[in-house]
């Protein structure tokens, strides 16, 4: 996974998100060099957030901000399915897919398969936030947690919708 992650941030500094990270999208040679391949789906960030008009699904590994054909994308949707693959890696189970768990997030910590260490499960689970603002923003940032031996685990409540509730200030303006 650290190959893959220096893979990708070598991509992210020249601007480009490679959108199809899987685990059929990475090799392994005979002499053990690890390669991501399959750029068919990446896509130039011209702008700081890029706001690609094709969408490109695979189920499990991607992002949720990758099913809308608008969404935000940039270096955290790779990192999203670079973390999706370990998670593949590591426990033989495909993660459910991001849509489902953005209604409701059922996703097995690895340690209910595997023996991991804490900091590793963490970084990981960081890294598979379905909301980006709770999400490891980098390639970079995601192999330095992973490295490192303690990592605060991040969770974002889910922001309501307001739904017609008036504020204070209303309130007394139409009493």
């Amino acid at each position: 996974l650290l190959d893959v992650l220096k893979a990708l941030q070598a991509v992210h500094e020249v601007g480009i998100i490679h959108r199809d990270i899987a685990p059929d999208n990475i090799y392994i040679t005979k002499n053990g060099t690890v390669k991501v391949l399959d750029f068919g789906a990446a896509r130039y960030a011209t702008s700081h957030h890029s706001k690609s008009l094709s969408v490109i699904v695979k189920q499990g590994y991607t992002p949720i901000e990758q099913y809308r054909s608008r969404g935000d994308q940039g270096p955290w949707t790779d990192v999203y399915a670079a973390a999706a693959t370990f998670y593949k890696m590591v426990t033989g189970e495909t993660p459910e897919d991001s849509m489902e768990r953005a209604v409701k997030d059922t996703l097995k910590p690895i340690s209910k398969y595997v023996h991991i260490k804490k900091s590793v499960e963490t970084a990981v689970m960081n890294a598979m936030n379905v909301q980006i603002d709770g999400r490891t923003k980098s390639a970079k940032q995601f192999a330095d947690e992973l490295r490192a031996a303690e990592v605060k685990r991040v969770i974002v409540k889910e922001k309501k919708a307001d739904t017609g509730r008036w504020s204070l200030g209303m309130k007394i303006i139409v009493a």
